[in-house]
């Protein structure tokens, strides 16, 4: 593949095409220094075969912290630190890299206490805040910041600097006419809005000489109406270039368009690459594509027709970070998949990141060792947590009997992946059955576990996985006169149905289901009870989610509360009190499902070591299912 062959940037050989892209982990210290986490974190990426890792946003100035755990370069208190972890990734074998970057109005005083600097007294959309408008001293002295800190960076062992010029972040407020309303050296027009990002790489080419690699981070279209676009980007292009930059890392959006800058599973895949070829037909520079490239065989394909030179895949990454490994020895059904959930941005200011798929991340420290001693482990449900525990403990070593009521794994993975829109969930629960059938797991389907299960294997310990059952809809003192059928049924049973169809419950299930029933001769309402829908989505995935639907003609009704179910119609309440109907030639229910757990009481009376994970425990999704198996074999070896 062309992805694993070597390429140069600048003086730079890198020892394949795939980048690790700076995303926010928040794993810093809270003074901003570097954690053993974060080494751990960003050390485990380079040994899993990635060319070039690029550290996440570092500020270059005290202001510039726009949340707890961000790093800072600001001062040499910061450089042993930082020494450590541009060490750790080189000796994993990759091209150490390192962001350098100021938010801009982009920060919110809640998080880092400080105040919002902008190029012109525009408040960000998102953030709020007044922001202050920049002098042109103080503009100088930022442009020295952002050198000092690239001085700080290769003094201390980083191959590389990226500056970043994306997202709606300082330098891209400059660049862009929504935030830049300026009409003097800094403003006005294309070439005077890039007169800040072409300083500070002068800046930095003056300090760094003129083989040191310098990479701009931009979003070639903001997405956004009034932005910067393609067009306008490529009028600064050759500006940059002249500068001394050395690549350009070409990305899309900013904070009111998070959509574009962290795509979720209903952007397409690679669904960025046109700005990058948009780019590359201007200039000879190197060009770094990014944009929901989750496997290789998409990256090798956007290398081999020269779309661009270098592929970012970044939450992949974070989903395994073996990929670049995997991928080059052919281990392709091995590559644990990003789903493109957002589950690793959706806390993003609140708390560190985490990934649905892989709870190691940011925990490369406390991984499962092999053990010295093997014990006989019984798992007790085939669903995604299940499959998680009975990989997990067979990895390290121990002896490992799945047992599964249905003649397939996957439990709620299943109906999960039906919709269109869910190929990503299609690709765990591959890739899950995949471990499993690999492994020397025994495994048996379509069996229901009984208490002599237990009687016979004399398991040391006991992983309950057993799911949840559907929560019965309960329409309160009307009564139900038509028939209900559960969500879950008609996903897994993949059930076509016609005319007025009412989806009682508008949490993840109810909208899903919505969109997998509509289609020409459908109309379907969704209602639900709460003031809003989607609840538990991470608001891009929601707002491109509640686009789709309506797109699809769905109806949505919050605050409506069931009555009754009538005989071709739902009796409802609605926000203002008033009782309606609404005509019905079918009713789904997605009100939830209750924990199904017939077995911990009296495994536990036995005597035996018993751990209920998942949906058993508690109905949640699937990062916390995941986690569950994650943790139950950890506390094995504690």
């Amino acid at each position: 593949m062309k992805l694993f062959e070597t390429t140069s940037l600048g003086t730079i050989t890198l020892r394949n095409r795939i980048v690790m892209p700076p995303m926010a982990t928040l794993f810093g210290e809270k003074d901003g220094t570097v954690s053993p986490r974060l080494v751990a974190y960003y050390a485990r990426r380079s040994t899993g075969g990635a060319g070039l890792i690029t550290v996440e946003n570092t500020a270059v100035r005290q202001d510039g912290v726009n949340y707890p755990g961000t790093l800072k370069i600001h001062s040499d208190e910061f450089k042993d630190g930082l020494a450590t972890l541009a060490s750790a990734i080189k000796r994993g074998g990759a091209t150490a890299a390192l962001q350098l970057f100021h938010p801009g109005r982009q920060i919110h005083p809640k998080y880092a206490g400080n105040y919002p600097i902008a190029p012109s007294p525009v408040p960000c959309p998102v953030m709020g805040g007044n922001p202050k408008v920049l002098e042109l001293d103080e503009i100088r002295e930022l442009v020295k910041c952002f050198a000092d800190g690239a001085v700080r960076a290769k003094d201390v062992g980083f191959d590389v600097v990226e500056i970043h010029g994306a997202h709606g972040y300082l330098v891209a407020q400059f660049l862009s006419p929504l935030s830049n309303k300026r009409n003097d050296q800094y403003g006005g027009d294309t070439q005077r809005r890039a007169r800040f990002a072409v300083e500070i790489i002068e800046g930095m080419r003056e300090r760094l000489g003129n083989s040191f690699p310098i990479i701009l981070r931009i979003s070639a279209d903001e997405k956004m109406e009034g932005g910067l676009t393609l067009g306008e980007t490529r009028e600064i292009i050759p500006h940059l270039e002249r500068a001394g930059v050395t690549a350009l890392h070409v990305s899309a959006g900013c904070y009111p368009s998070m959509e574009w800058v962290v795509q979720p599973y209903l952007q397409s895949r690679g669904c960025l690459t046109e700005l990058a070829a948009g780019v590359r037909s201007v200039t000879n520079l190197p060009i770094i594509t990014v944009g929901r490239i989750n496997e290789p065989t998409l990256a090798n394909s956007i290398i081999e027709d020269g779309t661009a030179d270098l592929v970012s895949m970044g939450r992949a990454l974070i989903a395994d970070p073996d990929l670049p490994n995997k991928a080059r020895e052919g281990r392709f059904q091995e590559i644990r998949p990003c789903i493109g959930c957002n589950v690793c941005i959706e806390a993003v200011g609140i708390k560190q990141t985490r990934c649905a798929v892989n709870p190691e991340m940011g925990r490369e420290e406390e991984s499962p060792q092999p053990v010295d001693t093997s014990q006989k482990i019984l798992v007790v449900g085939g669903g995604p947590s299940g499959m998680e525990a009975a990989i997990r403990a067979n990895t390290i070593g121990h002896r490992v009997r799945l047992i599964e009521a249905s003649e397939t794994l996957g439990g709620q993975l299943g109906p999960a992946g039906v919709p269109d829109s869910k190929a990503e969930i299609r690709r765990l629960l591959d890739y899950q059955r995949y471990e499993v059938e690999r492994s020397d797991i025994e495994l048996e389907l379509g069996k229901r576990f009984h208490i002599e299960d237990v009687k016979e294997f004399q398991p040391d310990h006991v992983i309950l996985a057993t799911g949840a059952l559907p929560r019965e809809l309960d329409p309160g003192e009307g009564g139900m006169a038509g028939s209900v059928i559960q969500a879950v049924d008609v996903l897994r049973e993949r059930m076509s149905l016609k005319g007025d169809v009412v989806v009682i419950g508008g949490g993840l299930v109810g909208l899903d289901l919505a969109e997998f029933l509509s289609r020409p001769g459908t109309k379907v309402t969704v209602m639900e009870m709460m003031k809003h829908v989607g609840h538990e989505l991470e608001w891009n995935v929601k707002k491109m989610k509640l686009k789709t639907l309506r797109e699809k003609g769905i109806t949505i009704l919050t605050e409506s509360s069931v009555i009754r179910i009538e005989e071709g119609s739902v009796v409802f309440r609605d926000s203002q009190g008033t009782e309606r109907s609404i005509q019905a030639d079918a009713v789904v229910s997605a009100v939830g499902s209750n924990p199904y757990n017939p077995f911990e009481g009296e495994l536990r009376d036995m005597g035996f070591s018993v751990t209920c994970i998942g949906d058993c425990k508690e109905p949640r999704g699937i990062a916390e299912a995941i986690s569950d198996g994650f943790e139950a074999v950890l506390n094995l070896v504690k």
